[in-house]
């Protein structure tokens, strides 16, 4: 199964990060890819003995829906949050655990992609995070193979936080069905989506030769009714939140990188969710520049 980067985001995999200590709640918490390496690697994560669809953790009740639609396979992966619990978008920011999901073991049904809503902003303690703090699912589409009815089978690995931040495994399955429930849960994750521009053009994006400013230039009415840009980035980078100007006739959002990797190839490309309170617009796979300006 290849990794790729491809945000809001369809790729079948996001892989947790590197993170730093943080505090929530008042106490230290060991960084969640550590913590999720650990519990991968020692096998200490509950899963239940047979594969269901639906599962209750801390925090949440997890479940998979999956609807025959014509010629496609149209599915949600619904985390319903208890009060209080967070989970995390697939760029959540320097910490947090973007989720992991993988639909390598689904019979017959062809490359499973996975697209996410438009993430909010909630504090950690004095960190900034980028995921959901209501009940969200996220939209699978697929196309079934001739032959054996279709099973969509995903094994994730996601990070719910309240006053402790929490790695959760599982591994969940279903067949498409045509109740209500499911009908209902595929629509709200789909109706959830970002509305995906058809066009990049008079798009710019340059990230700043000290690699502390991610530039976005638009069209001058690009953010007349905009009130939050998210950067979604291959694993390692994280953005804050922007500021919005003006120059000449440009609309430009500068955006603060907060964390890089170490070492890594460039900053190639990157997808944008902007969002007016109400709606949410994807504008994907927009190429980077390097020859922007220093502070």
């Amino acid at each position: 199964m290849s990794e790729a980067f491809c945000t809001c985001g369809r790729r079948e995999v996001v892989s947790s990060r590197k993170n730093s200590p943080r505090r929530a709640g008042g106490r230290e918490q060991l960084p969640f890819a550590l913590v999720a390496a650990f519990y991968l690697t020692f096998g200490t994560f509950t899963s239940p003995a047979k594969a269901a669809s639906e599962a209750e953790v801390d925090g949440a009740r997890v479940s998979l829906h999956v609807l025959a639609d014509g010629s496609t396979l149209r599915g949600a992966l619904d985390i319903d949050l208890k009060p209080g619990w967070k989970t995390y978008w697939l760029s959540p920011g320097p910490v947090g655990l973007a989720p992991r999901i993988d639909f390598s073991k689904s019979e017959s049904a062809a490359s499973p992609q996975l697209s996410y809503p438009a993430p909010t902003r909630f504090r950690e303690g004095e960190i900034e995070s980028l995921g959901y703090t209501e009940p969200v699912g996220f939209a699978i589409e697929a196309s079934p193979k001739p032959g054996a009815r279709p099973l969509l089978r995903a094994d994730l690995l996601i990070g719910l936080c309240r006053d402790i931040c929490v790695p959760v495994q599982l591994q969940l399955e279903a067949e498409p069905d045509a109740s209500l429930g499911t009908r209902a849960a595929v629509r709200r994750a789909f109706d959830a989506l970002p509305i995906e521009s058809e066009s990049r053009a008079g798009w710019k994006a340059e990230l700043s030769s000290d690699a502390k400013r991610l530039v976005i230039e638009g069209a001058p009415e690009a953010f007349a009714q905009t009130r939050d840009l998210f950067v979604a980035a291959p694993e390692g980078w994280a953005f804050g939140p922007p500021g919005f100007e003006r120059d000449g006739g440009q609309a430009v959002a500068n955006v603060p990188v907060l964390a890089a990797p170490a070492s890594a190839p460039r900053l190639d490309r990157v997808d944008l969710v902007l969002t007016d309170g109400e709606k949410s617009e994807l504008i994907r796979a927009l190429p980077v520049g390097r020859d922007g300006p220093t502070q």
